[in-house]
């Protein structure tokens, strides 16, 4: 079994049992670390800051709030705004945070993405299923996505992936997930489409060149009047007229679109652009690799987090 490296995990867990339990099964995959867990939001927030009783701060690459519901109303108030304090803060707003909860209520993912959860994942109550969810979560976070901290433990490449095959989700009817493509370059946008061509729980209902039509389509402006609005939009960062950047702030910033996930998806590497992304509100920064292989292992492993660990919200009619 791989040692975890780089991909260390704040826990924030009320019930000790639980917490033990997640701290099992992460360990049991080896690709995550849960370095520190904590009770409650307050106490969250005393570990990142390093105060009292801390005698220092923890550096997470990710935050996951296990949000039980048995007090539903305060549980889910009091993680929304844990969640809301630590994007206000500039020191802390660039860690991701996931939501790990039981309940599967499509307001609360709406309430979670729109107040900056990286992604809302509910969890089975079978626990042969929870540990393949773990599983998968793992292998998404640990071998796909690039973390804030991580490359201060593992270096700059991410985890090597480990193939898993679509056909392990099972028959059990999962549905795809609608993708907003934002490339300004042809030739990526036809690698990135052949890369997702065995990938049917990925819907690409668009592809544009650049953020300014990309605001136009997400919010049915001329000439996309009547457009499939997207569940989930793959952004790159360079692009003429509106960058990556400055599309997701103003994605971040509108009230119709900001509970829409965000995936980064660019050729850069750097901390410095992992950082902004994450602080802007990027769901999670995924570099694409030279090797079109490997590029098809990461069209699988986002499309079995996007569709069957992570619930991507669903606008109300």
């Amino acid at each position: 079994m791989a040692s975890p490296r780089g991909v260390e995990i704040l826990l924030v867990q009320s019930d000790d049992a639980e917490g033990q339990s997640l701290r099992e099964d992460f360990d049991a995959i080896g690709l995550l670390s849960v370095i520190q867990t904590v009770p409650d939001g307050d106490s969250a927030l005393a570990a990142l800051r390093g105060q009292p009783p801390f005698v220092a701060a923890v550096t997470p690459s990710l935050i996951l709030v296990d949000l039980t519901i048995q007090e539903r109303d305060e549980s889910l108030a009091a993680n929304l705004e844990l969640l809301s304090e630590i994007k206000s803060d500039p020191q802390l707003r660039s860690i991701p945070v996931v939501v790990l909860t039981n309940s599967h209520a499509a307001a609360d993912a709406l309430n979670a993405y729109s107040h900056g959860a990286c992604s809302f994942v509910c969890k089975p109550e079978s626990p042969v299923e929870r540990r393949r969810l773990i599983h998968r979560f793992s292998q998404y976070w640990a071998q796909v996505a690039q973390l804030p901290h991580a490359i201060e433990h593992r270096g700059d490449e991410p985890l090597p992936l480990t193939p898993t095959a679509l056909d392990d989700l099972g028959p059990d009817a999962i549905s795809p997930v609608d993708v907003l493509v934002v490339d300004d370059s042809e030739d990526d946008v036809v690698l990135l489409q052949e890369a997702f061509s065995d990938c049917p729980l990925v819907n690409f209902v668009q592809t544009v060149p650049d953020g300014e039509t990309a605001i136009r389509y997400q919010k049915g402006q001329h000439p996309y009047a009547g457009a499939r609005r997207p569940g989930l939009v793959l952004l790159d960062i360079n692009m003429p007229r509106k960058n990556g950047f400055e599309t997701l702030t103003e994605i971040r910033n509108d009230p119709e679109l900001r509970q829409v996930p965000v995936v980064i998806l660019t050729t850069s590497k750097q901390e410095s652009d992992i950082l902004r992304a994450y602080s802007t509100g990027a769901c999670s920064f995924i570099s694409k690799p030279f090797n079109f292989d490997t590029m098809k292992q990461i069209a699988q492993q986002f499309a079995i987090y996007w569709t069957s660990v992570a619930d991507v919200p669903v606008e109300p009619n």
